[in-house]
């Protein structure tokens, strides 16, 4: 089964810009939205019901791609995540040692890591459960100009995931930045009873939860070239709840360059 997807995104690389006051906001690209959650955590499900609810406040998937990365430090508290990967875990850690991320109140840097955490085009990061804020955040991001325009063509054949992924870039893009391109599989509703833990006696719905993410791949080399990615689906994913994304960030900085969501299947 092949699907194509095809959109023009992406990011501005480090400066900011902010939002227009009033009026409508002006969305020129799909902002790559990260929760780092966890079903341990009994602040967790207000902020992945923002994630699920991210469509019906118009934030659909060409405006902001959403994926919830599941961490494992609250497994040792009760309740075992089922979602939760240590690569997870080292996703976020990476963020608050390696990147320019900052608060959304305007502070530089993290001083630890926690739960629920949302990172915005991979340079702001606040609690899940700001909404308010996380949407004037997704805003501010929407309205820079694309940098980037990626091109993915998915095949499904049984458990594996072919994604092929022509990258164009834009005149500002710059290379010194160390662009990589990146994969991940989620699925795109989950539902877990929880019988111990924070959670106990809790049904927890989320959405987009990662459940396979691909090593950072170079940019290709030559025009028309293309990265090409295969990842295998989980057995308990089914093909139409299959959400396939892809996303260019920067090695050095944290910053998204460009984000796209191509489904796996039937919706």
């Amino acid at each position: 089964m092949r699907a194509q997807a095809r959109l023009a995104v992406l990011v501005a690389a480090l400066g900011g810009c902010g939002t227009a006051h009033g009026g409508t906001p002006t969305w020129r690209r799909a902002v790559l939205v990260e929760l780092f959650t966890s079903q341990g955590c009994s602040s967790c499900p207000r902020a992945d019901a923002f994630v699920r609810d991210l469509p019906a406040l118009g934030l659909g998937r060409q405006r902001v791609v959403p994926l919830t990365f599941h961490v494992d430090y609250w497994d040792n508290l009760g309740w075992k995540d089922r979602f939760a990967r240590p690569e997870f875990t080292a996703r976020q850690e990476w963020y608050a040692r390696a990147t320019r991320l900052r608060s959304a109140d305007g502070d530089s840097g993290l001083a630890g890591l926690y739960t629920p955490q949302m990172v915005i085009d991979g340079q702001v990061h606040l609690s899940g459960g700001r909404r308010q804020e996380a949407q004037r955040e997704m805003e501010r991001a929407g309205d820079r100009p694309a940098l980037f325009q990626l091109e993915p063509e998915v095949a499904l054949h049984g458990p594996s995931v072919d994604v092929a992924v022509a990258v164009s870039e834009g005149p500002e893009a710059r290379r010194d930045l160390d662009w990589r391109v990146r994969v991940a599989l989620a699925a795109r509703a989950t539902r877990t009873d929880v019988s111990r833990g924070e959670n106990a006696g809790e049904t927890l719905t989320e959405a987009a939860v990662v459940r396979a993410l691909s090593s950072p791949m170079a940019l290709p080399g030559e025009r028309g070239a293309k990265v090409r990615v295969r990842l295998t689906k989980p057995d308990d994913v089914d093909a139409s709840n299959l959400e396939i994304v892809v996303f260019v960030q920067s090695q050095q900085t944290g910053a998204v360059g460009a984000a796209i969501e191509a489904t796996g299947g039937a919706r």
